[in-house]
């Protein structure tokens, strides 16, 4: 369990890493004016919250505590079971805080239910989506089941 946490990590931090890359490539080539300063899954739909830069930070520090905190050997004392429990639940929520209208929106789906709240994750940030899929069965629903029980 613990290495196919970990090598799902390692691949969410890869192409995190490469799909910021991307946009930096090509951002030379653009005038200075139409560069993007947010950053979102897709652009065309309504359920992707769209990131700003200081927010996208912010998540990116939580998923590399989350990288860190589940790679081997790295593990820290209080994060020995860290194996899909609370702490990452809570890992997954306090991510989620990072962008005021990511968490209002998580509760909203969360609200309706399992289907909705997951259709609505593949649609976000690579950070965020790959955290959460990373995190495995029991803590998804916890995080599911916390968020639907807050009022937004």
């Amino acid at each position: 369990m613990h290495k196919h946490v970990r090598l799902i990590a390692v691949a969410v931090a890869v192409t995190a890493s490469l799909t910021a890359a991307a946009p930096l490539a090509s951002a030379a080539a653009q005038p200075r004016h139409t560069l993007q300063t947010t950053a979102s899954a897709a652009t065309a739909d309504t359920e992707t919250v769209t990131l700003t830069a200081n927010e996208l930070a912010q998540i990116r520090l939580v998923a590399a505590e989350f990288q860190e905190e589940t790679a081997p050997g790295t593990a820290a004392p209080e994060y020995t079971t860290y194996s899909g429990k609370g702490d990452v639940a809570k890992k997954i929520v306090s991510m989620l805080k990072k962008s005021p209208k990511l968490f209002k929106s998580a509760i909203g789906k969360a609200k309706e239910g399992k289907g909705a709240f997951d259709g609505w994750m593949g649609k976000q940030n690579i950070l965020v989506r790959g955290a959460y899929w990373a995190a495995g069965g029991y803590a998804q629903s916890e995080v599911i089941d916390y968020l639907a029980s807050l009022t937004n």
